[in-house]
């Protein structure tokens, strides 16, 4: 009898050893809580990849953004307040002498156009005397061509 007896405790011992084994590679409740805190859901998976940019969208990104070398070249190429000022004010003291310039030369065209119609009235003038002239000029040789007739005859 004790030979089954012996093959009874091998087995018990075996399936011991098998059941040790398996409580060692079996995850108890809290561990298997503790994993399910720690790993995300197919939801929070979803969203995670919603909210993330592909490698597509991130080189377009960096395609339509401008490195520090650009924007230092902008910079470099572009005025700054100061210099805008100073040009605002030196076209100011450009118009300014390009007002008085024109205010000048419109003086000046007066002047022209007042002497321009004094010349008028003064050649209107002359061509009446002219005109005057000539008239008393016939009448004086007609007076003269009379007075010869009569001492002729």
């Amino acid at each position: 009898m004790s030979e089954p007896w012996h093959l009874i405790l091998d087995k018990l011992e075996i399936m011991q050893q098998e059941m040790a084994e398996m409580k060692a590679n079996m995850a108890t409740k809290q561990e298997l809580e503790d994993i399910k805190t720690r790993m995300a859901t197919k939801e929070e998976l979803e969203h995670i990849k919603a909210n993330m940019a592909t490698k597509q969208e991130l080189e377009n990104i960096k395609a339509n953004m401008a490195t520090k070398q650009e924007l230092e070249d902008m910079k470099a190429n572009m005025a700054t307040k100061a210099e805008l000022n100073e040009i605002k004010a030196d076209m100011a003291k450009g118009f300014a002498a390009v007002h008085q310039a024109i205010r000048e030369i419109d003086a000046i065209v007066k002047r022209l156009e007042q002497n321009q119609e004094q010349q008028m009235q003064l050649l209107l003038r002359q061509e009446r005397i002219i005109d005057v002239l000539c008239r008393r000029s016939l009448e004086h040789e007609a007076a003269i061509a009379d007075l010869r007739l009569a001492i002729k005859s």
